[in-house]
């Protein structure tokens, strides 16, 4: 490979080179011709090569690497519309304004900025239909986990509570060049068209962050580094003696809508 078009260490570039896994990829992403798709940081263009066999009704790329822009270009033409951006500053309700419904994301998603990435597809959940991606197996465990298990924490009660999460199968490193030091897997969100049953999104985001940044003490005490102790104490709709972990997605959401009404008293 050209000096020129090396993978770069600082944008986590891990190229997926077995065409089996990158076909397996794309298809579990269940493309029709009449979706909208949007690849993050197709680099190579492994995977945009088997979306363009799907046929989409419309395709996009975010690609911020400009080695990998031209080779794009030059690879696929007109057949593909690049955007020459960091997917963390994409305005996707601008971007995707004008384009058919669903919408579908995909994308081997580079290491260091899984977590950003996710969260701003989770701010446009309204936008999407579902996203398949590839990340370290350690980050997509995490997101699938279940109540009481290590894994469990702010990503998966985020994700979960935004989409359907499905861990789909696992990429050894030599299907990569370089080979990265861990495995990979890919999982797929389908996203909800509204959460139901939250009254207020940012306290449930806030209140789910805060109790897992100490996620060790037992909710009385993680609540209380946040509000008002005289608050915390009158909540009864969860037991708080329990460690975050222990909580399903639906007991935050009945938490949250609690503490949302507590909180409201205080102020009104």
């Amino acid at each position: 490979m050209p000096e020129s078009k090396r993978p770069l260490k600082r944008f986590s570039q891990n190229f997926l080179t077995n065409p089996l896994v990158q076909k397996k990829i794309v298809d579990a992403l269940q493309i029709t011709t009449n979706d909208t798709v949007i690849e993050i940081g197709p680099g190579k263009g492994a995977l945009t090569t088997h979306v363009l066999q799907a046929n989409p009704a419309a395709f996009q790329v975010i690609e911020i690497d400009r080695r990998w822009i031209e080779h794009l270009k030059n690879s696929f033409g007109a057949a593909l519309h690049i955007i020459e951006q960091d997917v963390l500053t994409v305005n996707f309700p601008t971007l995707l304004t004008s384009f058919s419904q669903p919408v579908k994301a995909l994308g081997n998603l580079p290491y260091h900025i899984t977590s950003p990435i996710l969260f701003k597809l989770i701010d446009n959940y309204q936008l999407f239909h579902s996203a398949v991606l590839m990340t370290q197996k350690e980050v997509a465990r995490r997101i699938t986990a279940q109540p009481r298990s290590k894994e469990y924490g702010i990503l998966a009660v985020l994700c979960q509570t935004y989409a359907q999460t499905d861990y789909l199968f696992e990429v050894k490193p030599g299907n990569f060049f370089p080979a990265p030091s861990v495995d990979s897997a890919v999982f797929r969100l389908t996203f909800y068209p509204r959460v139901d049953g939250l009254q207020n999104e940012a306290l449930f985001r806030t209140l789910v962050r805060g109790v897992f940044n100490t996620r060790r003490k037992m909710l009385r005490n993680s609540l209380s580094r946040i509000y008002d102790k005289s608050i915390v104490y009158s909540l009864e709709s969860v037991s708080l003696d329990r460690r975050p972990e222990e909580l399903t997605v639906q007991e935050f959401k009945t938490l949250s809508n609690e503490l949302n009404q507590r909180l409201g008293q205080v102020h009104a």
